[in-house]
């Protein structure tokens, strides 16, 4: 059973609505120096400074920089730049964006509700993982919070929701014509609101019809699974048994997810092949002519009827793709801990029958993060994969649906490497949880 509760969070007073834009950042697993550094620019108290601190000269552990991300938001409370709100609070997060799909530019608004989400291990099948997580990012965010007792960043949770009840229900929570908080435009023209409610009625409602659900993790693994380990470290003290998220309904309309193209590079140690020749072996092919964007863009739009796209570098010449029957003898017969729903995943087959099967390599992750290349914009996926030096060619597969994902995890299973990519992104600073507080 999904507990979901309001909180008093933490947030900028703000001259204009406007200003959060100086002031939040992306995740901190998207920051490397240079963006980091550009936010430290920007405004000095950018969200940046108190998620993912950088480095300074004499730092002699990785914990001194969270040590002083701590220091600072406790100076930023004292002096009144950030305020605890007097009320505890669902916060709707707004996301208006648009997006290239099948070379077409569309408008989405995707709405989440800010909350605080109880913590529980994923064997209750209440909380659901997508991915796996490396131990590195869990050390580093452990560390982060131990020191500041904070909840600066997102947790992105999708929350089952068949009949749409749940999503109906955030969007009356902000209400029509609600004037949001703060308001914040990012790099790359999205548009970012947050709505405080505090009706009880409102709040009752959106419990009680969030128990029944489950929540699958979109984004955020590592620090659920932080925010978790903390609460059992503390023997389960009440003062962390929640972990702030941003929950979105699964019939939200503007719940985007982009395919990540899948190139495979040439020179790691496989075998060198014909690879349309090898390919021939496990699927049907239909020759589709010179590759061009348009045709790539027509099979993302679902006018081409086939499983997914190769470009081959060496002829230039695109072709689709279905399954024969040697190759779904082979992915029957292959990697007997998984499902057939797993193994029928695009990124599966890719993996199982181009990098395992054809080029001979096995199946584990530092593999696939020097075989593969993962890109979402599908004409520098297409440009790239014409590059005979580098790639035997490139794939191009259609976004996962929500659906597959929830009844893959469901399953107790977990979805391949870069399966997804949920856009936008949630950014960090609208608003903060600080432990026991509330």
């Amino acid at each position: 059973m999904a507990e979901i509760r309001p909180f008093k969070g933490y947030r900028y007073k703000l001259a204009k609505q406007e200003d959060l834009g100086n002031r939040i950042a992306p995740p901190y697993d998207m920051l490397d120096d240079a963006k980091i550094q550009a936010l430290y620019k920007k405004d000095p108290l950018n969200a940046v400074r108190i998620d993912q601190g950088r480095r300074e000269t004499g730092d002699s552990a990785n914990r001194d920089r969270h040590d002083r991300a701590a220091r600072l938001f406790a100076d930023w409370i004292s002096r009144g730049l950030v305020r605890a709100d007097e009320k505890p609070f669902f916060y709707i997060y707004e996301q208006r964006f648009t997006v290239e799909r099948a070379g077409k530019k569309e408008p989405f608004e995707r709405s989440g509700i800010v909350a605080l989400v109880k913590l529980v291990d994923f064997s209750e099948g209440v909380v659901l993982p997508h991915e796996y997580t490396l131990s590195g990012p869990k050390i580093d965010r452990y560390e982060h919070l131990e020191a500041t007792r904070l909840n600066a960043g997102q947790i992105f949770g999708l929350l089952s929701d068949d009949k749409g009840e749940i999503f109906e229900l955030i969007r009356n929570m902000k209400g029509d014509g609600a004037t949001p908080a703060g308001t914040a435009m990012d790099p790359d023209g999205v548009r970012h609101a947050l709505y405080p409610c505090g009706d009880p009625a409102l709040i009752e409602r959106l419990q009680n019809a969030v128990r029944p659900s489950t929540i699958l993790i979109a984004d955020g693994h590592h620090r659920y699974e932080t925010a978790l380990k903390f609460y059992h470290d503390h023997k389960n003290d009440p003062f962390c048994s929640h972990v702030m998220m941003t929950l979105v309904s699964m019939a939200d309309p503007g719940l985007i997810i982009r395919s990540f193209h899948r190139l495979i590079r040439k020179g790691n140690g496989g075998r060198n092949v014909d690879m349309r020749r090898e390919l021939e072996g496990n699927f049907q092919i239909t020759d589709l002519g010179t590759a061009d964007l348009s045709t790539i863009n027509s099979f993302l739009g679902g006018r081409i009827e086939t499983e997914m796209l190769f470009v081959d570098s060496s002829s230039r010449r695109i072709c689709g793709l279905r399954l024969n029957k040697e190759g779904e003898s082979f992915l029957a017969s292959s990697i007997p801990d998984k499902s057939l729903h797993w193994k029928h995943l695009d990124m599966s087959k890719i993996n199982a029958i181009v990098v395992h099967r054809i080029l001979g390599l096995p199946l584990d992750g530092r593999v696939l993060h020097d075989v593969v290349a993962y890109m979402n914009d599908a004409a520098a996926a297409l440009e790239a994969s014409c590059n005979a030096q580098e790639y035997w060619g490139g794939f191009f597969i259609r976004p996962v649906s929500i659906a597959t994902i929830h009844r893959i995890v469901k399953g107790g299973e977990r979805m391949p490497q870069k399966s997804t990519n949920f856009y936008p992104k949630l950014y960090s600073g609208l608003v903060f949880n600080r432990l026991g507080d509330t």
